[in-house]
């Protein structure tokens, strides 16, 4: 099992808090937390030039 480090700001959690229902289930909000995580992550790596083209991605393709 891959385990990757995710970090989410303060801000993001309260906005996801503020926009939950009064009840939530835990299983739901830790979701919503990890997928939120990651998006960020992403979007950072975008941003960074942290990505393989199609290109990129057939040629590695190619070598399995």
């Amino acid at each position: 099992m891959n385990m990757e480090t995710l970090i989410i700001d303060k801000e993001k959690i309260q906005e996801l808090l503020d926009n939950a229902p009064a009840h939530i289930v835990i299983d739901d909000f830790i979701g919503q937390l990890i997928i939120s995580a990651k998006i960020e992550k992403a979007l950072d790596q975008l941003e960074n030039g942290q990505f393989l083209t199609s290109e990129q991605l057939d040629e590695e393709i190619e070598k399995w």
